[in-house]
């Protein structure tokens, strides 16, 4: 399975078939055991009929490329970012898990029953079978509305001077709401009013509400310009995710059984990491709002303080029409694969239960 490339293919140098082989040995070998790869480890399990000195030459052109790189401490290679990036994009191989699948169903399952009335708390499960299947931090973002607005604006006066104003979303959701109004005011002028917020508010794009609500009421209800601009603001309140701010986390003491994190700059870095949650917030939203059902950033374009890290994130349906999206970070070292899988499987496995349907949506790799 190819993943979708993050940057376009001029990003990468262009590689012959045995160069490709070779760097994907490496790459599987040194996610593996965390050992810099020589070229005789290479010659022992690549599927080329190359010496190691042969073996060795490409690896010194892929270095020159800045596909790898040799540490100081040994003669072996490990990737570099770019060589990640290029063998998430091109060469890896998408690990089906169709046990685990099915293990992921049940337990998710029995989790959804126990839970169904905290999908808070079963979305914090998830994530914590994603980040004990893979021994990596797991997040979430929980579902958001990607399309927001009303279809009906009820006002209904309660006493001279207040009204309940009504407001229905596009899946139905009901929010009520008092305010306050000139005590002047006739049903003739509420009805007036009522009108014209169902002509100008509903079904339609609320970013550009404000500017154009005030620009048409000038001409048709001037006297109400300080009601429109609370009810304004109480449609954009009503249409917010109560949740639409928050980061689950679980998982993070992972980090600290990597050995690439015993550093304490480093291990300095990922506590503040934590204590910074509207990063990993950032991201998951951006991809969300892009729509890509996955993503796969590798070091720097992980969008984060912190060097590096990965992050891969899989976008999953909530009840009524929302998306969230679920994500594993760890060291550019992880077992991409078998993160990919668990993902996958477990975004739609989320899916089935908040939906009740299979995801649909095709992936795009």
């Amino acid at each position: 399975m190819k993943i979708r490339s993050i940057e376009t293919a001029e990003a990468f140098p262009k590689l012959n078939e045995r160069q490709r082989l070779v760097l994907k040995d490496v790459c599987d070998s040194f996610i593996s055991t965390g050992i810099p790869v020589g070229s005789r480890t290479i010659s022992k399990f690549c599927s080329l009929n190359c010496s190691p000195a042969t073996i060795r030459n490409e690896m010194a052109d892929l270095e020159s490329m800045g596909l790898l790189t040799s540490p100081h401490t040994s003669s072996g290679r490990v990737p570099t970012e770019l060589g990640y990036r290029f063998f998430v994009n091109y060469l890896l191989e998408f690990e089906r898990l169709s046990q685990l699948e099915e293990s992921i169903i049940s337990i998710l399952a029995r989790k959804f029953e126990e839970e169904h009335q905290e999908k808070d708390k079963f979305l914090r499960s998830a994530i914590r079978l994603a980040s004990d299947f893979t021994s990596l931090t797991g997040m979430a973002l929980p579902p958001k509305k990607c399309e927001k607005f009303l279809k009906t604006v009820q006002i209904i006066r309660l006493f001279e001077d207040k009204v309940l104003l009504i407001f229905v979303d596009h899946v139905g959701n009901f929010t009520e709401h008092v305010l306050p109004i000139p005590s002047e005011t006739n049903d003739d002028d509420l009805q007036k009013l009522s009108n014209f917020l169902n002509v100008e508010v509903c079904n339609r794009d609320l970013s550009t509400l404000e500017p154009d609500l005030f620009k048409k009421s000038q001409r048709i209800l001037s006297k109400f310009n300080s009601v429109l601009s609370m009810i304004t603001s109480q449609i954009k309140k009503s249409l917010e995710n109560p949740v639409g701010n928050e980061v689950f986390l679980e998982g993070f003491i992972h980090f600290f059984e990597r050995k690439e994190f015993k550093d304490q700059d480093k291990m300095k870095s990922l506590i503040e990491l934590l204590e910074r949650k509207e990063e990993l917030l950032k991201i998951l939203v951006e991809s969300l709002e892009n729509g890509d059902d996955i993503t796969v950033k590798v070091g720097s374009d992980s969008g984060l303080a912190v060097a590096d890290l990965a992050v891969v994130t899989a976008r999953y349906q909530g009840p009524n029409k929302t998306f969230g999206r679920i994500g594993l970070i760890g060291p550019m070292r992880m077992d991409y694969a078998r993160v990919l899988g668990t993902l996958v499987n477990i975004s739609r496995t989320i899916s089935l239960l908040f939906t009740g349907a299979s995801f649909k949506t095709p992936l795009k790799f």
